[in-house]
């Protein structure tokens, strides 16, 4: 199995994290390649930056199905174009924000989404949720001050105060099963699930376990709910 993986910004400072990641939890036999978009945002922390995103992310996409992968990974927690993507191609297309709060919904009667990026990541996250029918399950999104560009310098910071967010989510907000916002925020799922005792969901690895069964499976998207564009002059 062959499996691209689509970092939707134009930076590849998080690659070798998540490939660390990928090689350490992937199926035996998958194969995964990185990359990112030539232009666009650096980081998606607002819908504006996910307009920016979209179509170099899309002209990837239809790259990946030439190339012969078998599924593509859409390695951001906004899903950037990601509708246009199912569109788009035939083999199966996934996102982190779309699987990562369904299994959310499985584990628990209530959600919160944890993250960084402030407070202009809200309406980002408020409109996935409730675009994927899930907005009645959510308990309440809740954002650090931290920015994606530094989360790695500010890591042990981050860690803190995501443990302080996730607790005031679950005492305050009623929440059961936190969902970590943003596919940088690798390695600390298993950090506050051991501080909260709640399930923690680390929506990079979601991707990547949901999108190998669903190939594995012999399945994709329906082709019924997301249409192949029909031909027409369009100019990138």
């Amino acid at each position: 199995m062959k499996i691209k993986v689509i970092v939707p910004v134009s930076t590849d400072l998080w690659n070798e994290m998540i490939k660390e990641a990928y090689e350490k939890y992937k199926d035996p036999g998958t194969e995964i390649d990185i990359v990112n978009i030539q232009k666009g945002p650096e980081s998606i922390e607002q819908i504006y930056d996910e307009a920016w995103a979209a179509l170099p992310t899309l002209l990837e996409a239809e790259k990946a199905e030439k190339e012969g992968y078998d599924a593509i990974i859409d390695y951001c927690f906004g899903d950037p174009a990601l509708e246009a993507l199912k569109e788009a191609v035939n083999i199966p297309v996934v996102g982190l924000n779309e699987p990562s709060i369904h299994l959310a919904s499985l584990l628990g009667r209530k959600f919160s989404i944890i993250g960084v990026g402030g407070k202009e990541a809200h309406g980002l996250m408020y409109d996935k949720v409730a675009h994927y029918g899930l907005d009645k399950k959510l308990a309440s999104i809740r954002m650090t001050d931290i920015r994606v560009l530094d989360i790695k310098k500010e890591f042990k910071r981050l860690v803190e105060a995501l443990t302080e967010e996730g607790r005031k989510a679950i005492e305050e907000d009623g929440a059961e099963v936190l969902v970590l916002g943003c596919g940088s925020l690798l390695n600390i799922a298993e950090i506050l699930q051991e501080r909260l005792k709640v399930p923690v969901i680390d929506s990079g690895l979601v991707a990547l376990k949901i999108v190998e069964d669903i190939v594995k499976l012999k399945l994709s998207h329906s082709k019924k709910a997301h249409i192949k564009p029909f031909p027409k002059k369009r100019v990138p």
